[in-house]
């Protein structure tokens, strides 16, 4: 397909762990690149990422360490920038592309920006942590212009959050490819679901799985107060609730206040036991919060139910419309509203209907969201990259 493969170099302070960043990468080697990575790990060991968005003194230690590992990684850039075509900046990413634009341009390599979520619709409209109009929420959107200004391609996970993005950096949407999310293939498939062996097509509990991180986008507490329904209408069901964050305490001080029996909460568990629980489950949750953000992005749970042929449920948004495509690849309720959800979960006590619901979000995650779809996704960028040397190799070549 190429002369060459094209060569792309992850740069930064990225998590590499997150799952966004591994399916990127997935997407573009699937798609044909050479990738290489410089990385300094400095989020790796921090603990608690919202405490600087709360605590003046731990916005001022965190820009000191951002600065000192930017530091660091100056003095191992130049090679392998003059290696790259291009700079993929993941997730998280904003000071990155910020600091290093010019940088970059300068070596001659187009810059590739992945933000999967910006500061302002994280910590101001969504966790709510930061004030609008504070002169933090300034900082932060201000932030977010620069880097997604910076950036010759930014991958946005469904098209509502390019549109919104476009309009919080004042950017064509020319700038943007829409890339879902995916899964980590090794981690997620149906292969995994048949693993865990044959179950009783009326099992005597419908088993129900939801996992998160607790913040305003889950709703997690909309799917306490359903299970409150079931359990007083008698439903024989199983709720496993797995993770922790921002509004864990008061989600499980909702479910003791109202005496639910039939969940069960699981601290974290690795992300490759997470494919143990969609197989065990007969319904994994995905969202349920009212929020903006809440109806621009489909979470990594749904791609991953999806992936593993389980049948879902969750919050209607016009970014699963998008995903869809027409098709019910999962039982879709209004936001916030536990009794659509009870009602959801009770029809879905039939083998049939979960069977329907899975068969289709699988063939669908096949269409659009695997390896091999998503890197279709990149293909034109990249046979432009390599029709169109950087301008360092250009002269170099004269």
């Amino acid at each position: 397909m190429f002369a060459r493969p094209p060569r792309v170099l992850r740069f930064g302070l990225f998590d590499v762990r997150y799952s966004r960043n591994r399916t990127t990468a997935a997407a573009f080697s699937a798609a044909g690149a050479e990738l290489r990575e410089l990385r300094i790990p400095m989020l790796d060991d921090l603990s608690d990422r919202l405490q600087p968005s709360r605590d003046v003194g731990a916005l001022a230690r965190l820009g000191i360490r951002l600065l000192r590992s930017e530091l660091r990684l100056a003095l191992a850039a130049p090679r392998p920038l003059a290696w790259a075509d291009a700079v993929l900046f993941g997730y998280p990413g904003q000071w990155d592309v910020a600091f290093w634009a010019p940088l970059v341009r300068r070596a001659g390599c187009r810059i590739v920006f992945d933000p999967l979520v910006t500061l302002t619709e994280t910590f101001v409209e969504d966790r709510q942590l930061v004030a609008p109009g504070s002169w933090r929420a300034r900082w932060l959107r201000l932030l977010d212009r620069q880097a997604l200004r910076a950036a010759d391609l930014i991958l946005a996970d469904t098209p509502q959050q390019a549109t919104y993005w476009a309009a919080l950096a004042g950017v064509s949407l020319d700038r943007f490819v829409i890339l879902p999310v995916g899964v980590d293939e090794s981690l997620f498939g149906s292969h995994r679901r048949d693993a865990v062996g044959a179950r009783d097509d009326a099992p005597e509990r419908l088993r129900v799985l939801f996992y998160g991180t607790y913040s305003p986008l889950h709703g997690a507490e909309t799917i306490v107060d359903a299970l409150h329904r079931l359990e007083r209408a008698g439903e024989p069901i199983s709720l496993v609730m797995i993770g922790t964050g921002q509004l864990e305490p008061a989600v499980k001080g909702r479910a003791a206040a109202l005496g639910l029996r039939a969940v069960e909460f699981v601290q974290w568990v690795p992300e490759a036991e997470l494919a143990h629980w969609i197989a065990w489950a007969d319904v994994v949750l995905g969202i349920f919060g009212a929020t903006a953000k809440a109806a621009r992005v489909v979470p990594n749970k749904v791609y991953q139910a999806m992936a593993m042929g389980a049948a879902i449920v969750t919050r209607d948004s016009p970014a699963i419309r998008w995903l869809a495509g027409g098709e019910e690849i999962a039982r879709l309720v209004p936001p916030a509203d536990p009794d659509a959800l009870a009602e959801a979960l009770r029809e879905l006590r039939m083998p049939e209907r979960r069977a329907a619901l899975a068969a289709a979000a699988r063939a669908r995650y096949e269409a659009v969201a695997s390896d091999r779809a998503r890197a279709s996704c990149l293909r034109p960028f990249l046979e432009d990259l390599s029709r169109v040397p950087s301008a360092r190799r250009r002269k170099a070549n004269a």
